[in-house]
This record gives structure tokens, C-alpha cells and sequence, in this order.
């Protein structure tokens, strides 16, 4: 990830402690709709993400490192994302609306549903994290939206497909 315009040892640092809270993030996401499919149940779990506000599951740092690893190749959409990552705030949502329209849809859902729970907001921010992560690198956003998709439509393939990636008992012993 360290490119010739983050030149340093603490912006590699940076950069790296987090993607490693980007994919943490999404595991855990994954993990809770993934009980939620075992289960087969809609109720959300007492001390789950789902539960917490938008903007601190999904940290405005996270849709900047998404950018940077989208949509690098465009020297403003890179210049934002550095500055987003390092000063903490969201990229300006219109230079991504012509990089990725999913970046550009969760980039708008974090301005205008940030203060609410993750659960009022599931669809406009769950599927776009899920593809934009995984347009970025992180397998785990292919994960999160197999997870999702499971949880949302009950058994089925979706759920085998999650499964294989977790072990029934850590999921159940999860919560």
C-alpha cells in the first residue's frame, strides 16, 4: 500500500494498523449477519455493531482508505483520501461519485445517516461497504455481503457459502 506519494515509516504504519481495523470491522459485520442467518432470526443481538451509530462502525477513515485503494489512480481522489486518512474526515463525495458509484453512495449515507443505528441504515450502507471493500482488496467484503445476503433471505446457498468461512461453533460461541 505504501506508494511513492506516502512516502514514510508512520504513514506505511498508518496505513497498515488501518486496514487491519478495516478488516476487523468486516469480520465482525460478517460474523453477526452470519448468526443472525444460523439463527434465522431478525432480532439484532443486545451488544452488537448493528446496534452502534453508523459513523463508529464505519469511520470516516474507512471510506478514505477505500478511495485510496479504489480510485488511486486519480491524482484528486488520491490527494483526499491521504488528507481523510490522516486528518480523519470523508474524501468530498463528488469526486467519488466518477470513481465508483457504491463509494459514492456510502460516502452519502455517512453524511446523512451517521447519527443513526447501523440497523435503520443496513441497505444504504452494508451493500456498498461490501462492494466497495472488496473492489479495494479485502476479501473479507465478499464475505460480508454473502453474510448479508444470507441474513436477509434466510437458509440456503448463501448460508453454506458463509459457513464455509466460519466455523459453525466460533460463530455460535460468538455471541
Amino acid at each position: 500500500m505504501c506508494t511513492a506519494y506516502l512516502c514514510g515509516t508512520f504513514s506505511c504504519l498508518v496505513f497498515s494498523l488501518l486496514e487491519e481495523r478495516v478488516r476487523l470491522t468486516l469480520w465482525r459485520l460478517a460474523a453477526e449477519f452470519a448468526y443472525m442467518a444460523l439463527v434465522d432470526t431478525r432480532i439484532v443481538p443486545p451488544h452488537s455493531l448493528l446496534r452502534r451509530r453508523v459513523s463508529r462502525v464505519v469511520e470516516p477513515e474507512f471510506l478514505s482508505l477505500l478511495a485510496l485503494r479504489v480510485g488511486g489512480d486519480n491524482a484528486d481522489v488520491a490527494l483526499n483520501s491521504v488528507l481523510g486518512v490522516r486528518l480523519g474526515g470523508v474524501p468530498r463525495c463528488e469526486l467519488l461519485e466518477g470513481v465508483m458509484p457504491e463509494l459514492y453512495k456510502l460516502c452519502m449515507a455517512l453524511r446523512s445517516r451517521g447519527d443513526e443505528p447501523l440497523y435503520k441504515a443496513l441497505p444504504d450502507v452494508v451493500v456498498p461497504l461490501a462492494v466497495a471493500s472488496s473492489a479495494g482488496g479485502f476479501e473479507e467484503g465478499d464475505l460480508l455481503l454473502a453474510a448479508y445476503r444470507a441474513a436477509a433471505f434466510g437458509r440456503g446457498p448463501e448460508l453454506e457459502r458463509v459457513l464455509r468461512y466460519f466455523s459453525r461453533w466460533y460463530v455460535v460461541a460468538r455471541f
